[in-house]
């Protein structure tokens, strides 16, 4: 929220994340939703989003750039956004691959980022605001309050005008100046307040779906300081932080990731009424014709003097260099319903599925596949949209793309050939051999 400044307080020992599996916690769930992290660096700042986590040596990946002159280990500041408060921890810059990365610290502070108390008003609380830049002079504008604070207002602008000639303007980013004089700010209907008047500062005019105004106020009386703490304190929860814990987190998922036991492997599975289901091809298909007798029956015994068959001899476990099979990355679960060989337990690839841009960096980084295979949407996005995106994080260099699809645009061929990706194939591909023709042609 933009109304008030980012001035650090003294840091809550009681809300201190001081264990690392916490301070895991927490840097996995600004990961996860993808939080951006704001870096302070010599006055300067910028913002960037985790690229990935290197729990192994305890850092993070960053994007490239931030910076100039970055160098390694310099110190670092960095906050984030998350549970409605800010939070702090001091670290270091560290180049790893000539990537930059900062270390995952061992403790975060939480860091109220507001100077003043402030409160949102609910969409039954109809606050109406008047704001007079001058008597007869200057812009006016009418709207509802948003926010309130003992520091500030905001309002969304339902109306603006110029009041020298009482005409009525849309209203822009230049409507009032930041640090304009604002004679008279209005507030009617606080409740639990009289009609108050104060003056005040244009502090910003931005849009966000609908024009919004932030104002400061200034000299704000005592009665009317009093009675807006009145209305804030009540509404105001004392701050606890959210426990948060990585490992919980990744056994819950473990749990719920558990594939169901095939019945032919385990127990048998129960009918509707409680009996155990036939198991194997004797459950297959009640239609099917019984199997020949003469088929399934053993061998005679050998009589006296004839030689014994020899024993069938066990099938030998293929070699350790025979079972190692490279490694596809598909992007969506859903690209394995076109290619269906793949899911086979004789897949000639080793098939790891990735459901989010995130994980697929992730997987890309750490596990390095010898192929990354898409189709032409992914997450309800135009597939070559989320390629440059990965490609800008620049861990696609030298890795095999294949694009899955049969709609591609001749200008989503030119961006692919751009990104230096030329393998695309038709769908659907049923059996290995043609996929293999694919990639070969």
């Amino acid at each position: 929220m933009p109304l008030f400044s980012r001035k650090k307080t003294k840091s809550n020992d009681e809300a201190l994340i001081n264990t690392e599996d916490e301070v895991l916690g927490y840097l996995d769930e600004v990961y996860r939703k993808r939080i951006p992290l704001t870096l302070r660096l010599k006055g300067k700042s910028a913002d960037t989003d985790i690229l990935y986590m290197d729990e192994k040596n305890k850092v993070l990946r960053v994007q490239q750039d931030l910076f100039r002159g970055i160098q390694h280990g310099m110190d670092v500041s960095v906050g984030f956004p998350l549970d409605r408060t800010w939070w702090t921890f001091k670290s270091k810059f560290v180049l790893v691959n000539e990537k930059p990365h900062i270390l995952i610290p061992k403790a975060i502070n939480h860091s109220e980022r507001r100077k003043h108390l402030r409160t949102a008003f609910t969409p039954r609380e109809q606050v109406k605001v008047t704001v007079l830049e001058g008597l007869g002079s200057g812009n006016g504008v009418f709207g509802m309050a948003v926010d309130i604070g003992t520091g500030g207002i905001s309002l969304t602008i339902e109306k603006a005008m110029n009041l020298s000639n009482e005409r009525e303007i849309p209203p822009t980013e230049t409507l009032f100046k930041p640090g304009a004089k604002l004679a008279i700010v209005k507030i009617n209907r606080l409740p639990g307040c009289p009609l108050m008047e104060v003056s005040g500062l244009a502090k910003r005019v931005w849009r966000d779906g609908r024009w919004r105004l932030a104002i400061e106020f200034a000299n704000l009386p005592k009665a009317q300081y009093s009675g807006i703490l009145r209305f804030i304190e009540p509404r105001t929860l004392e701050f606890k932080p959210v426990r948060r814990s990585k490992k919980r987190r990744e056994e819950r998922e473990e749990a719920r990731a558990v594939p169901r036991a095939p019945a032919s492997e385990g127990a048998r599975p129960e009918t509707a009424g409680g009996a155990a289901a036939p198991s194997g091809d004797a459950g297959a298909s009640r239609s099917a014709p019984p199997a020949d007798p003469t088929q399934a029956a053993p061998p005679p015994p050998a009589k006296a003097g004839e030689n014994a068959p020899e024993p069938a001899k066990e099938q030998s476990a293929p070699a350790p260099e025979a079972s190692k099979r490279p490694t596809v990355l598909v992007l969506g679960e859903a690209l394995l319903e076109e290619i269906p060989f793949l899911k086979a337990k004789n897949s000639p690839f080793e098939v790891i599925i990735s459901n989010t841009p995130i994980s697929a960096v992730k997987v890309i980084t750490e596990d390095a596949p010898a192929m990354i295979l898409c189709g032409t949407a992914f997450k309800g996005r135009n597939i070559v949209e989320v390629l440059e995106k990965i490609h800008n994080m620049g861990v696609l260099n030298d890795r095999k793309v294949v694009v899955c699809g049969n709609d591609l645009t001749g200008k989503d061929m030119i961006k692919l050939k751009m990104l230096k990706i030329e393998t695309v194939i038709p769908l659907p591909m049923t059996t290995a051999q043609d996929f293999l023709q694919a990639l070969s042609g």
